[in-house]
């Protein structure tokens, strides 16, 4: 959320973080802050018309709401800041008690107000407290659209005294004490998380749509043409299972478009027309939806694109966005920023597969790793080596080697052993050696793409790799390779990023690389793969004069940060990378 930030009245349209108002408390100036908390258009709006006169977006409620009590003198603003906490106090609503320097401020929590953001908010709250008697002491003008309010810990240039903090107990002391207080700053600290229940109802404060009004938008009967026909599709109806779930997206799609009012009658009617008498659908679980379309996501609303699950089910290709859905995957800056900032400072964890080598090569959750490599290159055998040695929890994914290879070359890879040592074990033994892979689950069968995620979801414990060997196995409906490459890339993309977990794959090469060497292009399905993997990998093998592979060149070829790889790894046994 944004609030607008002031030094001096005509000093106005500075915008920042709500939190920003941190920054300012202490100034030995004029600094005020806006009442409302606003969202990004406000910064656009202002651009556009140099000010912020005649504002039309969306209102938040802020943490704290500022009631302004004036007076023909201080004394008399105090008596009446006094006759304001007794109606507070009737009411069970906590209060933080300031002198602003000439009056007083009461600041109460935003969690008073049963409330949603919307761009008449100021006049629904003015309503509610004017009903509630609360403007008979506090100034009504204060809840207005674009009202700005003194930072507290700031100085009041016309009387040279600060706006302050006060106890209840020093409110009822002398206006003189409380002028004399007012003389330095004073250190302030916000209530404690004091528990209040909605008090004043703003959602019951609604303007009402006329007749004419609401026909033009009660579509499903006769849709808007630039509605996109997965919404038309929507608003038909679905099954008992589904309701709720296209009413979420319904009611997103109005809340962009219409006023809120309108989309609450739009939905009512929508929720009359497919509810069933053997499952109902209440108002209120239609009232709770259109809510959580302005107050879900973290206040932010809901928005769903075109890659949304149930959005794609009811997807049209006569839609204008039909061509440029799969590429879809926008967002503001604000929310890059959080990202960047989450990034920064968050515990990733990364694999580093370049640290044994000498090099830094690390690999995070949510990548994904395209490892490129002509057949029967020991590529299997490098990723056993490389997931061993982090024994991380993994998800293997093997479709080429049978149960008894790969077993037989982890084993030799964990105790360094060459076939006829792990053959002398397994003739005194039966078991023993698999406790120590309690971090490894093995899949000898292939799926569709789209399937993976629901595999993972049914492990007994989330992976935080997974290993898949090789693209090229994976079932799928498309006939042209490029296509199927284009499809697989894609999904394992979106599961890296959905469940922040490291993929690594297996790509066969084309003709060319096996006579021209390695490069970016080099995978089957060419850059389609490179656009949808964060590294890719090339991996070459040399052989003996005895034609047996004696050690392997493994090099980045792509790589969306700045690291390289570049090294020689020796074979030796199943043992890759260690001399």
């Amino acid at each position: 959320m944004i609030k607008e930030y002031a030094f001096g009245l005509a000093n106005r349209h500075h915008f920042g973080d709500v939190n920003d108002v941190e920054k300012y408390a202490g100034m030995a100036q004029d600094t005020f802050m806006s009442l409302w908390d606003y969202d990004g258009h406000v910064v656009d709006y202002v651009k556009e018309k140099g000010s912020l006169s005649g504002y039309d977006g969306i209102l938040y409620m802020p943490d704290e709401f500022i009631l302004d009590v004036d007076g023909a003198n201080p004394k008399q603003a105090k008596d009446k800041t006094i006759g304001l906490t007794i109606e507070l106090d009737d009411l069970c609503v906590p209060y933080r008690i300031y002198f602003s320097g000439t009056g007083f401020h009461l600041g109460i929590p935003g969690d008073a107000f049963r409330w949603k953001p919307c761009p008449d908010l100021h006049l629904k709250v003015k309503d509610e407290l004017k009903a509630r008697g609360i403007y008979e002491f506090a100034d009504p003008s204060v809840s207005d659209k674009t009202r700005i309010i003194r930072v507290v810990n700031t100085l009041n240039s016309k009387s040279k005294l600060w706006k302050i903090p006060l106890s209840h107990a020093e409110l009822h002391e002398p206006i003189e004490e409380i002028q004399k207080l007012a003389k330095t700053k004073r250190t302030t600290n916000k209530w404690t998380e004091l528990e209040c229940e909605p008090v004043f109802d703003v959602l019951e404060r609604k303007s009402v749509a006329s007749d004419k009004e609401f026909e033009a938008v009660s579509l499903g009967r006769n849709p808007d043409p630039v509605w996109y026909p997965c919404i038309q599709k929507m608003m038909e109806g679905g099954a008992q299972g589904s309701r709720h779930q296209l009413a979420l997206r319904v009611g997103a799609f109005l809340r962009w478009r219409y006023p809120e009012h309108i989309v609450r009658l739009v939905m009512e009617d929508w929720r009359q027309r497919v509810d069933l008498k053997s499952h109902p659908f209440t108002k209120a679980e239609m009232d709770k939806i259109v809510t959580d379309c302005y107050e879900g996501h973290n206040g932010n609303g809901y928005n769903y694109g075109c890659t949304d699950v149930h959005m794609d089910k009811h997807c049209q290709s006569t839609c204008r966005l039909y061509k440029s859905k799969v590429s879809q995957n926008t967002m503001d800056a604000h929310t890059m920023e959080k990202e960047l900032v989450e990034f920064l400072t968050r515990n990733h964890n990364p694999i580093d597969i370049g640290a044994p080598y000498g090099q830094k090569f690390p690999v995070y959750p949510g990548e994904v790793v395209i490892l490129q490599a002509p057949p029967k290159s020991m590529k299997t055998m490098l990723l056993q080596n490389l997931v061993n040695r982090f024994k991380r929890t993994t998800y293997f994914m093997e479709m080429e080697m049978s149960p008894r290879q790969m077993w037989m070359r982890f084993v030799m890879i964990e105790n360094k052993w060459s076939e006829e040592e792990l053959k002398d074990y397994y003739s005194k033994y039966a078991n023993g050696i698999s406790k120590s892979f309690d971090w490894l689950t093995v899949d000898y069968s292939s799926c569709y793409p789209q399937e993976l995620h629901k595999r993972i979801l049914m492990l007994p414990k989330k992976p935080e790799i997974v290993v898949v060997d090789h693209m090229g196995l994976f079932k799928t409906q498309k006939h042209d390779n490029n296509m199927k490459v284009e499809e697989v890339s894609q999904s394992l993309m979106e599961l890296a990023v959905q469940n922040n977990i490291i993929v690594f794959a297996v790509s066969e090469i084309t003709k060319t690389a096996f006579t021209e060497g390695m490069n970016i292009a080099s995978s089957k399905g060419s850059f389609r793969i490179a656009y949808n993997a964060n590294k890719v990998l090339s991996l070459t093998p040399y052989k003996d004069e005895n034609n047996l592979i004696k050690s392997l060149h493994l090099e980045c070829t792509a790589n969306r940060e700045r690291e390289n790889l570049d090294v020689h790894l020796p074979v030796k046994n199943a043992l890759i990378g260690e001399n």
